[in-house]
């Protein structure tokens, strides 16, 4: 059975402002037509590019392909918890190695506060604070 976001359902934040500030970046680069967009923040990128393209002069194009694999998995994941579950919560926290900084990823399901659409936010906790600052910050 497909897993459902109601948009209405989900915290609210300005994922289109925070991307075109740079604090989110698209972890995929094409949402799949069953899928949702899905984000990283700007240090969880950082961090990948230092441990795993550091010597490449286009990191996005090695560290992309395998970030949209990794974000597949972790989605399909979520997807099959929520439906052993029945229901799907907006913030998870799951063991995974995608970040050496820390093993407690966090995936949050939230909406664009400027149109109805569901997003994910992957990234640790430390990541997802520190973009969130960084978005209060640009509002004051």
């Amino acid at each position: 059975m497909p897993i459902k976001l109601d948009p209405a359902l989900l915290p609210a934040l300005d994922i289109l402002g925070m991307a075109q500030s740079g604090a989110l970046l698209r972890a995929e680069r094409e949402t799949p037509s069953d899928g949702i967009p899905a984000f990283v923040t700007r240090a969880g990128w950082d961090e990948l590019a230092a441990t795993h393209a550091a010597n490449h002069n286009a990191p996005h194009s090695v560290l992309l392909p395998a970030l949209e694999k990794a974000v597949a998995r972790i989605l399909t994941h979520a997807a099959q918890n929520a439906s052993q579950m029945g229901e799907m919560t907006p913030v998870t926290t799951l063991q995974s190695d995608l970040f050496p900084s820390d093993p407690d990823l966090v995936l949050a399901f939230v909406r664009d506060s400027t149109h109805p659409v569901a997003c994910a936010l992957i990234g640790t906790i430390t990541q997802i604070e520190a973009a969130l600052r960084s978005r209060d910050a640009a509002q004051d």
